[in-house]
């Protein structure tokens, strides 16, 4: 890269430095927080006169979600990062000396519980769903087969301690095998039907009786008798549950869906055009103060933020002798722009 040249003239090149080392000095020196002060005051004052859409349109911003959130390519290092905090968040031993009930309060939980009682119409709906499983059905129905048939067999055994009863029992079922060799089978493959056909209508007719039971009261005394039994247990405790690796799993797995499919898909997109409408159509006419007011982000949040990170961040880059040079970047331009000159000329320097 060329270097760029120093201003020639003698004045312009004194004023070059006067200015540098004052800019420098600016930074450095105890009046930057007082600095910073005035200029966050300034820009706040501006912040009440300029209206959101004079410095941003919807289609600028929505061109930039869709570069970031759709098109752009994400690296490998995210699951990679995410993988390792999640181990060490695993590990942490402070799970050991935290209970449930010191993250969640029975108050919050409640609130928790209240609103998901006030979803009857999925409550319903998911009832329909599990008991008209052909899942549940199968494994019911297979269930009450082997009751019936452990019943029956538990019936043979205590028959064979009456006399007669063994052999007559015996006899009808070497008459049974003689007469048709799949009888048997036949009338197993019968139960089966019977029993499952039976099962399902026997389902279907307790859905009714399940969602009566199925009060709001009745959900919420169970939700918060579960709660009373679980929100002593430590943290700690769900790691039987959910091992380091699988959590780690569970992230990149969803990571992998929403990089490679989710967020290619119209519907996604759609979503992300409609947000950024819904937010434009409520805010157009707002200031930018207004915005900040809404998100709640006062003047000392900022300024709080500008005083942490500011002073070390220049003190850093004046260590590492970066900050002179960046001044010198801001400034040289004009000072080689022949204003200076002009102005000297013009005034007869």
């Amino acid at each position: 890269m060329t270097k760029k040249k120093a201003p020639t003239h003698p004045v312009v090149a004194a004023l070059y430095e006067a200015h540098v080392a004052h800019s420098v000095e600016l930074l450095t020196g105890d009046g930057l927080i007082e600095h910073l002060a005035a200029e966050l005051d300034a820009d706040l004052a501006n912040a009440k006169k300029l209206k959101l859409t004079q410095m941003v349109s919807k289609q600028q911003i929505l061109a930039t979600a869709r570069a970031y959130a759709v098109e752009m390519p994400m690296a490998g290092g995210i699951p990679e990062l995410v993988g390792d905090i999640a181990r060490v968040l695993h590990a942490h031993p402070i799970h050991d000396d935290t209970k449930l009930s010191d993250i969640v309060s029975d108050s919050q939980v409640r609130e928790i519980v209240n609103k998901a009682v006030e979803m009857q119409a999925m409550r319903e709906k998911l009832i329909h769903a599990i008991l008209g499983n052909p899942l549940l059905v199968e494994l019911s129905a297979d269930l009450i087969s082997r009751g019936i048939k452990g019943y029956l067999a538990q019936g043979n055994a205590a028959a064979k301690n009456i006399p007669g009863a063994s052999a007559l029992m015996g006899l009808g079922k070497s008459v049974l095998s003689k007469a048709s060799p799949s009888l048997e089978k036949s009338l197993d493959e019968g139960l089966q039907a019977y029993v499952r056909k039976s099962t399902a209508a026997t389902l279907r007719t307790s859905e009714a009786t399940l969602k009566a039971k199925l009060t709001d009261d009745a959900l919420r005394r169970v939700a918060m008798d579960v709660w009373a039994d679980v929100k002593h247990w430590p943290a700690s405790r769900f790691r039987q549950y959910v091992s380091a690796a699988s959590l780690e799993e569970i992230f990149v797995i969803g990571y992998e869906f929403w990089r490679g499919e989710l967020r290619h898909t119209p519907y996604y997109g759609a979503l992300l055009e409609v947000a950024i409408d819904s937010f434009f159509d409520k805010y157009q006419d707002a200031t930018l103060q207004f915005l900040l007011d809404e998100v709640g982000v006062t003047r000392e949040m900022i300024f709080t933020e500008i005083s942490r990170f500011a002073p070390p961040a220049i003190a850093a880059l004046q260590k590492a002798k970066l900050l002179d040079g960046i001044v010198r970047r801001q400034l040289l331009p004009f000072y080689l722009s022949g204003r200076i000159e002009a102005v000297l000329a013009e005034q007869g320097a």
